[in-house]
């Protein structure tokens, strides 16, 4: 068998493996990101509404309002790859046997390929969470930090706070600052045209409840979100929440995230203009008749962005 026809053996099994490991993906934390399609463009100016003042009386003379500067927030696709390397001297002895079974190691590699893509989105999101009470991955469209003390609905700041000061990491402690977590979160508003109560819309109209801590304060939330009683007191938070840990720097700081995302928001933005996909060599490569090597690669297109700052409340101690 020459390499040629070897080659395209071998690719068919890789598809298969590849396509296997990506229908086999379930996002960890779902509703974390919102995910939406960007277009073939690099930048996309993603909308956030908040704009319409509400119905008025029809007086002979139609209301329209224009869409006001400041309210496309932009996000930049970026490039992002990975891929699996087999020397050409591996592909040409399969060649001589006319037999790809030697090669199944790297089979199971490509099949990893899309796992590992699929995870990279959230682990974005994760980095941009724990340091999201400073700029360093930017801004929200309000042009405030993730987490701060003067977000709004609008393109300045303004007086709604997701950045708490807790009262400490024992089990107590951190049921009393849920509580003011989840009390802010339940406050944010914003105004639907004029001043009045009546004119005051709930930002987080509906919950599913994630806590996201470092692997130090799993076991204290654990005990909160499953225990009926704790210190001889009938614990409301059993069941109302999910957690997920990780090995963050800060260990005390913890996150209360609205996880719904039937409004179309999340607390991150997946910007995706072209999903992960797996791109398969030809014996006409110059990877092959360079450096000897068949590069089996998964690329992209996308970008994860602050979101909705609504919809999360960072607590630090």
């Amino acid at each position: 068998m020459d390499v040629k026809t070897l080659l395209a053996l071998f690719n068919v099994a890789a598809r298969t493996e590849f396509n296997r490991g990506h229908q086999s993906l379930k996002p960890e934390i779902g509703g974390l990101l919102y995910e939406y399609p960007s277009g073939p463009v690099e930048k996309m100016n993603f909308p956030f509404f908040g704009f319409l003042e509400g119905m008025a009386e029809f007086t002979g003379t139609s209301i329209f309002k224009e869409f006001p500067d400041g309210y496309n927030f932009d996000v930049t696709n970026k490039e992002w790859q990975m891929g699996v390397a087999i020397k050409s001297a591996d592909i040409e002895r399969a060649a001589n046997i006319g037999n790809i079974t030697g090669l199944d190691v790297y089979k199971q590699r490509i099949g990893e390929l899309p796992q590992v893509a699929g995870e990279h989105p959230y682990e974005l999101a994760l980095d941009m969470l724990e340091v999201g009470d400073a700029s360093t991955y930017g801004t929200c469209f309000d042009a405030q930090n993730l987490f701060d003390t003067t977000h709004d609905y609008a393109t300045a700041a303004g007086t709604q706070s997701n950045l708490l000061t807790g009262t400490g990491t024992t089990v107590a402690q951190l049921l009393t600052d849920l509580n003011s977590a989840l009390a802010a979160m339940n406050g944010f508003n914003y105004q639907q045209g004029g001043t009045g109560n009546s004119k005051k819309r709930k930002l987080n109209k509906n919950r599913k409840l994630l806590v996201v801590c470092p692997d130090e304060l799993y076991a204290s939330f654990e005990a909160i979100r499953t225990q009926t009683f704790i210190n001889s007191t009938e614990n409301n938070w059993k069941g109302r929440f999910e957690i997920v840990s990780r090995p963050f720097t800060d260990t005390d700081d913890w996150y209360l995230i609205n996880v719904d995302n039937s409004d179309r928001l999340s607390l991150f933005l997946y910007q995706i203009e072209k999903p992960v996909a797996l791109e398969y060599p030809t014996v006409n490569d110059e990877s092959y008749k360079n450096n000897k090597r068949f590069h089996w690669n998964a690329y992209g297109r996308y970008a994860v962005a602050n979101g909705a700052w609504w919809k999360g409340v960072m607590t630090t101690n």
